[in-house]
């Protein structure tokens, strides 16, 4: 593994697994991947080269090696009603939804709408559309391979959501449709999630991007999602190459909006004024999370090894590093007491056993989630404690929030079925946005001349313009009861 003051040259289209993201669904290993930790591990996953779409210009080569995230991420807009405070330690606090549409944070508007209408035959596209059978057909792409979100939380998420939220537990409707919600393998490369999103957009409404920034960012930039009007949905990660994509929505902060949250909860939680390092994978896709936390850390005038933080305290990392020797050993060195962390969560799992005494810190969706806290825990040996931001809050009070909008919510198996809820939750607050028939047309109309208010994520808001919609994150304090990770979210910042 090399390790680097600047991002290593591209080798034609590599293409490589474990990007930061959502849902970027999750940043979760499955059990087999996770025993490698102590093991010192291996790579996981491996890049592939060639095109896969003709159509796409610009890079799809940044293979990243980010955390998967664990969320479709919030379809949201402008807080309606109230607007709340900004969350402090030991609190989450945020607006509460009105029933219509009012000034939203960044001076949006949003407006729960609805009820949604029916789709027309002949109106607009409406392929995913089955008319017959009166369903409507969305696709959320995520890694049900490789090392990636526990296949079934993933799956489960989204037909909880449509089929048992409803009236008495039964189906929630659009227009008097079903909504039928499917999980379908990206393998947790750009490649295949390229492929699967293309595949998709013959057969489904809408797609949604489950994990991965890699992933996110390929399909974001297909040119057949693009011709097709397919409406493409994501958590905020990156924002290369996708601020002019008139079909594409990130539906929370990118890393870029989040370094400044980032420095706030430091500042608040007492871990500000110590050693920095960022350890962050050298690719173009996290060039912008880099750059932007590196400015706000020479802003805040903290400290690195020897003196104000600077470049020598910068270590980017190999797309699928093998083992974080060579990063502990630098970080030990360094003395580095506050670690901002971006990167493979395999590879975070070991860094964390050489280095376990720092505190961990980023944005969301990366390393804010169960699976992630508990590999960080066994690498750790308990000493492990992090602050890491987040789309959505904890399990137990994502749950709740549930609660509130359908009091007859299943209980959520973990925080990755619960934040792919709470994106479904946005989601149809979205479709009732549109005042005409139901089209992928009109529906990207409707989401980006407003935005939508959310739930148990936060709201976002487009406003005719920006395809960065978020407007909060989650603050999720991580610590250790043995080997599991305890996640408890104490505060709701606004950006």
């Amino acid at each position: 593994m090399s390790l680097a003051h600047s991002v290593h040259k591209r080798r034609g289209l590599v293409l490589a697994v474990l990007a930061g993201a959502l849902l970027t669904s999750a940043c979760g290993l499955k059990p087999e991947v996770k025993d490698q930790l102590k093991a010192g591990g291996g790579a996981v996953g491996a890049g592939t080269t060639g095109g896969v779409d003709a159509g796409t210009t610009g890079a799809i080569d940044a293979g990243t090696t980010g955390g998967a995230g664990t969320t479709t991420g919030t379809i949201a807009g402008g807080t309606s009603g109230t607007s709340g405070g900004s969350g402090t330690s030991g609190t989450i606090s945020g607006g509460t939804s009105g029933t219509t549409g009012t000034t939203g944070s960044g001076g949006g508007t949003s407006t729960t709408g609805g009820p949604a209408n029916a789709p027309v035959q002949g109106q607009g596209t409406t392929t995913g559309i089955d008319f017959e059978k009166k369903t409507i057909k969305i696709i959320l792409h995520g890694p049900l391979t490789g090392a990636g979100v526990p296949q079934e939380s993933f799956r489960t998420g989204g037909p909880k959501y449509w089929e048992k939220s409803g009236p008495n537990g039964g189906p929630r409707l659009i227009g008097g449709f079903r909504v039928i919600a499917e999980a379908v393998d990206d393998k947790y490369n750009a490649q295949d999630a390229l492929r699967a999103c293309n595949a998709a957009a013959k057969t489904a409404f809408l797609i949604m991007g489950g994990a991965g920034t890699d992933q996110i960012q390929a399909c974001g930039q297909s040119q057949v999602l693009r011709r097709g009007n397919v409406p493409y949905l994501s958590a905020g990660v990156t924002e290369t190459g996708l601020g002019s994509v008139s079909n594409y929505f990130a539906t929370s902060l990118t890393y870029k909006q989040q370094s400044p949250l980032v420095i706030r909860a430091a500042r608040e939680q007492g871990y500000l004024n110590k050693k920095w390092a960022i350890v962050i994978t050298g690719t173009p896709n996290f060039a912008d999370a880099r750059e932007s936390m590196t400015a706000e850390l020479k802003k805040a005038g903290v400290q690195g090894k020897a003196g104000p933080f600077g470049d020598g305290d910068i270590y980017l990392t190999e797309k699928t590093p093998r083992d974080c020797s060579d990063v502990g050993i630098k970080l030990r060195s360094g003395g580095y007491e506050t670690v901002y962390f971006l990167g493979q969560p395999l590879f975070f799992g070991q860094c964390v056993a050489q280095w376990p005494s720092a505190t961990y810190t980023g944005p969301g969706p990366s390393f804010g989630i169960q699976s992630v806290a508990d590999l960080a825990c066994r690498g750790g040996a308990s000493q492990y404690h992090a602050y890491y931001l987040h789309p959505a809050p904890d399990k137990a009070a994502s749950q709740i929030e549930a609660r509130k909008f359908a009091k007859d919510t299943p209980d959520f198996t973990d925080d990755i079925e619960s934040g792919i809820w709470g994106g479904m939750q946005g989601l149809e607050q979205a479709f009732n946005l549109v005042k005409g028939p139901l089209s992928r047309e009109s529906f990207i109309a409707a989401l980006a001349a407003a935005g939508v208010p959310g739930g148990v994520t936060n709201p976002a808001v487009y406003n005719g313009g920006s395809r960065f919609g978020g407007t909060g994150a989650y603050l999720n304090k991580i610590t250790c009861n043995a080997d599991k990770g305890v996640i408890k979210t104490i505060a709701n910042y606004k950006k």
